[in-house]
């Protein structure tokens, strides 16, 4: 009894002195601290991506009762080496090898993208925009309605110009004949036919040739007002097409990076596969150590299968959120274009994320000034406040009076069958004078009014709109880069404390669970890590459509 339990003072003390050895030196390891964001101006170049491609399950052992210590079950070895180290890390996107949908189970088939001609298959954010403004429905509508817009313009002008009009007539005409009629003894001479000796049907013909000319000569500034009220409005169309152009380059930029975004979670659900792999393998060395129980391995099975189940959802959003983006771009569905990775490469187990930002972050008052001067909303507004303003002017000279010069000169026939013609000419100045319109000029007048009291209400919501829009973008902005910083924090201690406790496993110093505990937490940092570093980008592209600055400006 006393040499047994020296034996298990023994044991426990080795232990103890084991895990002491184990968290020292995990003490002693500087732990790096995080980091302000680096804001060089440099573009990162990613070099060759690793080979990566899931990893073949593990073969499940026979079931056994839950609480039999009987011999380990053999266990199929694996590839994966007992370190976490060796798991492969996250290439680019655009670098990463195709795997078939899905992962796992039977491939689906004929779902494979097809490539198009004059589209390359990896494309930068640049090029995806360009190829949306040549192909989006949205900029076709958008210069519809500058073409409508327009017309008016000419519409207004060409009250400016002498109205020419030429006529040419040629008329038969038909009079019934007069005769004698007779009333008792006494006859009644009624009349004789025009120009004819006896009783009978007149006719006549009239032939004429003729032009008029007519020209505004004064309206008190009326037609000028329409002018301007009309140029006005056409500039306000420009404007809005010129917001159409920055909302597609935003639009694309948003489809660009959440295709990406959802690529690289893929890769991160994958990379999962691969560390739950590493610990089953670690768990099957334990039990044939004989220091770990057999039903650990379903225990740390589970895991696995789970990580499989979100590779397949995963890859069904990447494909989905490719297919987006390439119907943003005006393309087809199922047009292979792949958005070119501007995020570094990343390893599950060491090192974090170094996104470099685009631009400085600018302050709040700086920014609000690009913004009043960039944004062709605001520009519409203010157009269109003009327009109005011209309209009002022009509905309030309805009654005021007008002169107008005309002239004509033709050629008309002067006998009865349209021959001997004569030439005849006038001209002339014509004072309109407007005394009673039964109120049409007060209700136009009225009308104009309201429409410009709505348009200067909408130029204000629009001047708060773009306030809104530019601080809420900047503190997003602000947000992305410091998220950014402590995700990769995060991720430094969560791949730290994955190696200790997988260490600390293998010594028999820890238990399951908690190295279980510390894969959840390397998945989840390596989750944020990602969503982290494309928010970045994300909120960049915002910041610069709230400013009106981005690619379309």
């Amino acid at each position: 009894m006393h040499a047994r339990s020296a034996k298990t003072r023994t044991f426990f003390g080795a232990a103890a002195a084991a895990f002491v050895c184990l968290v020292g030196a995990a003490q002693a390891q500087p732990t790096p601290a995080p980091t302000a964001l680096p804001r060089p101006t440099s573009t990162y170049v990613p070099g060759p991506a690793p080979t990566f491609a899931p990893v073949a399950p593990v073969t499940p052992p026979p079931t056994v009762a839950p609480n039999a210590m009987a011999s380990p079950p053999a266990v199929t070895a694996t590839a994966i080496p007992f370190s976490a180290s060796a798991v492969p890390g996250l290439p680019p996107a655009d670098q990463a090898a195709p795997l078939p949908f899905p992962a796992y189970g039977t491939p689906a088939p004929a779902m494979s993208p097809r490539a198009l001609a004059g589209i390359p298959q990896v494309i930068t954010l640049q090029q995806a925009i360009l190829i949306a403004y040549a192909r989006s429905p949205l900029l076709a509508e958008a210069r519809a309605q500058v073409a409508i817009a327009t017309a008016p313009v000419g519409l207004a002008q060409s009250a400016l110009f002498p109205a020419i009009t030429g006529v040419a007539s040629s008329t038969r005409s038909y009079r019934q004949a007069e005769g004698i009629t007779t009333t008792g003894a006494t006859p009644s001479p009624t009349s004789t036919p025009l120009g004819s000796g006896s009783a009978g049907p007149s006719y006549t013909t009239s032939n004429g040739l003729n032009a008029q000319l007519s020209q505004l000569i004064f309206d008190g500034g009326r037609v000028a007002a329409e002018i301007r009220g009309a140029r006005a409005s056409q500039y306000a169309s420009i404007a809005t097409y010129q917001r159409e152009l920055q909302t597609v380059a935003y639009n694309a930029a948003t489809a660009y990076y959440n295709a990406l975004t959802a690529q690289r979670q893929t890769q991160v659900d994958l990379a999962t596969v691969s560390l739950d792999q590493v610990q089953e393998n670690l768990v099957s060395a334990q039990i044939r150590a004989g220091t770990a129980a057999r039903t650990d391995l379903y225990t740390a099975q589970l895991p696995t299968a789970q990580a499989r189940v979100a590779v397949v959802r995963a890859q069904a959003n990447a494909n989905v959120l490719l297919a987006t983006f390439a119907n943003t771009l005006g393309l087809d569905a199922d047009v292979a274009v792949q958005p070119k990775d501007d995020v570094p490469a990343l390893s599950a187990t060491s090192g974090t994320l170094a996104v470099n930002p685009a631009f400085p972050t600018p302050s709040y008052s700086a920014a609000l000034t690009r913004a009043i001067a960039l944004r062709p909303d605001l520009v519409s507004s203010q157009q269109n406040v003009v327009s109005f303003q011209e309209n009002l002017r022009a509905a309030r000279l309805g009654n005021f009076p007008s002169i107008n010069a005309s002239a004509a000169y033709g050629t008309n026939s002067t006998d009865i069958s349209g021959g001997t013609y004569r030439n005849s000419g006038s001209a002339g100045l014509t004072l309109t004078i407007p005394i009673y319109d039964r109120g049409v000029t007060r209700a136009q007048t009225a009308q104009a009014q309201g429409q410009l009291d709505n348009a200067i209400a909408q130029l204000i919501a629009a001047q708060q709109g773009v306030q809104l829009n530019v601080r809420t973008a900047l503190f997003n902005l602000v947000a992305a880069y410091a998220a950014l910083d402590q995700t990769n924090a995060e991720l430094t201690q969560a791949q730290q404390v994955l190696l200790s406790t997988e260490a600390q496993y293998r010594a028999g110093v820890t238990t399951l669970p908690l190295l279980l505990n510390a894969q959840v937490g390397i998945t989840t940092a390596l989750t944020d890590e990602v969503t982290a570093a494309y928010a970045v980008r994300q909120a960049e592209q915002a910041f610069l459509y709230a400013e009106g600055a981005n690619a379309a400006g």
